[in-house]
This record gives structure tokens, sequence and C-alpha cells, in this order.
């Protein structure tokens, strides 16, 4: 199982060590060579990192609270002594993380509330034609309101396509005509409504990239409903190409395969590469 992060995709692995270079992130000692290791590991594109553990120092991740040890990357491959062992290593770590309930303010009964005056009750009456005017400013002011944000959004709209610069211009826009770009900025003006988890469910429905900024979420999702979802490398069926706005072309980079990276650097052509089409939830 793969928790999706911000720096990259998150899993846990289980395997008896390759050799006996790796060390221990919880005691600090060498994991001998074939002795069973348990390790957090964290990979996006270039960028990948290890924490391996002895199998009694192994700490859990909160993301992690509610896996299961068959979601743990290689643990069929352990034997059935500890592949048991990997199991109840698990249920004691999440069951010593079960956070406790935050304590509720306890209410003084004996605190003073402030007592509505005698002369609060008998201008009432009063007061009532001043609530209903009231009223009607504050229902004014809402479709005042109202009709700002609607101004605000087509405002927000001509800016984008008027006041960015070249820098600031997706990459992909060295690929579209004028049209797929209002396109792509009106998609834009839209997912800026949703949260950036709400769109990470979104890419993850569709076989894509989650990570990033809310702001790099937003553009993948537009190029994916304008042109379509990209496929993965045909060359090594792992990694995601990507594209060089300068010599419009997309490489791809490789993959993080178990333990080793493997590298591609296979450059397609935006035609060679097939575009899966964009599934709305």
């Amino acid at each position: 199982m793969k928790i999706a992060t911000s720096l990259g995709d998150m899993f846990m692995s289980a395997a008896y060590a390759p050799s006996g270079r790796a060390t221990c992130k919880g005691c600090q000692a060498k994991i001998n060579k074939e002795e069973l290791r348990l390790s957090n590991i964290l990979d996006e594109d270039h960028y990948h990192q290890e924490h391996h553990f002895h199998a009694d120092c192994f700490q859990l991740k909160p993301a992690f609270k509610n896996a299961t040890y068959k979601d743990i990357f290689h643990v069929e491959n352990l034997s059935k002594e500890d592949q048991e062992k990997v199991k109840a290593i698990l249920e004691k770590l999440q069951k010593s993380q079960i956070k406790k309930k935050p304590q509720q303010k306890k209410v003084n009964p004996k605190s003073k509330q402030s007592k509505p005056k005698k002369s609060d009750v008998e201008d009432d009456s009063s007061d009532s034609d001043d609530d209903y005017k009231g009223e009607k400013i504050q229902k004014d002011k809402k479709q005042s309101k109202t009709l700002k944000e609607k101004k605000v959004e087509v405002s927000k709209l001509s800016e984008l396509s008027q006041n960015q610069s070249d820098e600031e211009k997706p990459d992909v826009f060295v690929l579209y005509d004028d049209a797929q770009k209002e396109e792509f900025r009106k998609i834009q003006l839209e997912l800026e409504k949703k949260s950036a988890g709400q769109l990470k469910q979104m890419l993850k429905a569709n076989d894509q990239k989650q990570t990033g900024n809310k702001g790099e979420l937003i553009e993948r999702i537009a190029d994916c409903m304008i042109k379509g979802c990209l496929e993965k490398c045909p060359n090594c069926s792992g990694g995601r190409p990507k594209l060089n706005p300068i010599q419009k072309v997309f490489k791809c980079p490789g993959y993080m395969d178990d333990t080793e990276f493997r590298y591609c650097n296979k450059v397609y052509g935006p035609k060679d590469l097939k575009r899966i089409p964009w599934v709305d939830i």
C-alpha cells in the first residue's frame, strides 16, 4: 500500500538485508546480512529516501495506522515465521499509537452569566422595527457581495490571459492553441474552489501523479482534461515522461524499482505518446 504525501509516494517494505551496510535508524547499529529488515521508503521520481530498521526497532509512520501486514511490500517473500513476526510488530505499534481523546474544557457551573437588564426587556418591542431594517440591510449586502464575486471571477479570467508573464504560464502552453489556453484558464478557476485533497483524489482515480503544491495539481488536472492523461513510458513501463517546454518533447527519467533506480531517458514527440481520456469523479 502506497500513501501519497507532499514529497512523494510513501510505503513500507519487509525483506532480508542483502548486505551488512545499512544502519538501523532506531538503534544506529548495523543490520546484518540476511537479517529481517523493515523499511519506510519515500519515492518521487529522482528523489528517493529509505529508512531501514531492525524488526524490533521499527518505527511506524502515522499514515499507516490502519494498514495490515499484507500492505507491506515484499512481505510475502518472507518465511511464515517471519510473516507472523511482522504482523505482531505492526499490530503492537498500531495499538501503542492510538491517540487519546482530547480533553474537553470543563465549564464552571458557578460562573456568572450576564442577565438581561429590565430596561432591555422593556425596549424589545421598540427594537422590532430596527431589527427589520437591519435584516434588510444584511440582505442587500449579501446580494452586493454576490455581484462583486462574479465580477472578480470575470476579472481574474481576463488577468490570467492578459497579465501573465511567460515565466508564469504553464509549460504545457507551448503545445496549446489559443482556444485550448482559454479553456485551460477556465478550468483553473473552477479547480481553485476544490481542496488539495479533492484534487489528489481526482488524480488518483485517473492513475496520475498526486504530488506537488495545489497550483501544480490544478495544472496537471487541467492538461489531462483538455488533452487526456499521459500513459506511462512505453519503453520502460514504469516512468512518467515529462515535458521539456524548450525542446517541445517528452523525456522519461526512469523509475524506482524496489531498491534500485532504473534509468530510461527515452525521448518522445508530442504525438508519440498515447493520451487516455480523463474520467470525472
